[in-house]
């Protein structure tokens, strides 16, 4: 049985962040972590437990997208966004 590859998105607003799992638009599942200074210890180990709740690996993860009301110059961005672009660069190589 083959699973559809779905997208992970990442979605911060108000300083809350939301984690998507994607079947083309439609959410799936999704997690909402609401403490953002503890995010770069939280957000991986996060994403791991939604997908092995879902019965997925990363190999199942079509592509990650960020979508950010804030601005670049934040710190909680910056994680968010080096995880996906991360994440996108390693699924391509």
């Amino acid at each position: 049985m083959t699973v559809q590859k779905m997208n992970i998105q990442i979605n911060i607003e108000n300083k809350i962040v939301t984690i998507n799992l994607l079947d083309k638009k439609k959410v799936i599942d999704d997690v909402t972590i609401t403490e953002e200074h503890r995010l770069s210890e939280d957000l991986l180990p996060t994403m791991v437990a939604l997908l092995k709740k879902n019965k997925m690996t990363t190999q199942d993860v079509k592509k990650m997208i960020l979508q950010s009301d804030m601005g670049d110059n934040f710190t909680t961005h910056r994680i968010a966004a080096s995880v996906a672009n991360a994440f996108n660069w390693a699924i391509k190589n």
